[in-house]
């Protein structure tokens, strides 16, 4: 997609057309998504495509469901059409392992306090009287995925793991390929990718203050959500959230299979698609588990 600031004004003025654009931060990184920055005020997200059409308007239907459901702010659409939506820009910085660890213990527990309650809150919103049907999420949460996921690693990821690689990888499979009810759970409402850049923290409260980006979101499994923070933010202070997560203990075997997993199928996704961004996905990630 074109970095032409002229091309991209003549877009943002067909939704806004007595918007004055002081600054613009064009983010073509998203997948399925051209999102644009407009004065630190507004963020507008194009779609990419039919397939990027149809997921918006998706996330759309799912953040009026979940807005007022939960404590921590998310995007609010002013202006959804065809290929677009507009909502106010939400403040705050990447919620970095660095920054919690740096906080004395009160403070490292409210923050964890914190995003026990947000996935308390979301993953316990009701679904039965929707009148549109929430569909599953994007994210990998079921047997038949992970035992072909597995399958398709052995050829062409394995070839390429030092023997103590390969031995932990058999040992992390093994519940996925032997325990027939490891993925047994009750489908939830989860975001589905819970890295530190869409969780927002404001220093100068020393808080949490939002949650964005809900395009994975959809029916799946809680242990998900639990696992990518366990990924990118350590297990030392995902523990701390059991205190407002009651099913913290309940679904931990699940979440720590998903924070090691993630690494082996980016992996995966980097041979099978050439692109190399895969093979450095995990880089800086916290690296503690269990």
């Amino acid at each position: 997609m074109t970095d032409s600031e002229p091309y991209w004004h003549a877009a943002i003025h067909q939704v806004m057309p007595d918007l004055e654009i002081n600054n613009l931060v064009i983010n073509h990184e998203g997948l399925v998504n051209d999102i644009l920055i407009v004065n630190e005020e507004w963020v507008f997200r194009f779609a990419k495509g039919e397939y990027g059409q149809e997921l918006l308007d998706l996330e759309y239907q799912l953040i009026r469901l979940i807005a007022p459901a939960v404590s921590l702010d998310v995007p609010s659409p002013i202006c959804h059409q065809p290929e677009v939506i507009v909502y106010p820009y939400l403040h705050g910085e990447p919620f970095l392992r660095k920054t919690w660890s740096l906080q004395d213990e009160k403070q490292q527990q409210k923050l964890a306090d914190q995003l026990g309650t947000f996935l308390k809150e979301l993953h316990n919103i009701p679904t039965k009287d929707l009148e549109w049907e929430i569909p599953q999420t994007l994210a990998a949460d079921s047997s038949e995925t992970w035992v072909d996921i597995y399958e398709r690693l052995l050829v062409k990821v394995y070839p390429l793991l030092l023997p103590h690689q390969i031995q932990w990888a058999d040992e992390l499979f093994e519940p996925v390929l032997n325990q027939p009810k490891f993925f047994d759970f009750e489908p939830v409402i989860i975001h589905g990718d819970l890295v530190p850049y869409h969780i927002l923290y404001a220093p100068e409260k020393t808080s949490l203050t939002a949650v964005i980006d809900f395009g994975l979101t959809g029916r799946g499994d809680p242990a998900t959500d639990l696992g990518t923070l366990i990924s990118n933010c350590g297990e030392r202070l995902v523990a701390k959230i059991a205190k407002t997560y009651p099913e913290y203990h309940e679904i931990l075997h699940r979440a720590r299979f998903y924070a090691q997993a993630i690494e082996l199928q980016w992996v995966l996704m980097g041979v099978e698609s050439g692109d190399k961004y895969w093979f450095t996905a995990h880089l800086g990630n916290a690296r503690d588990v269990g």
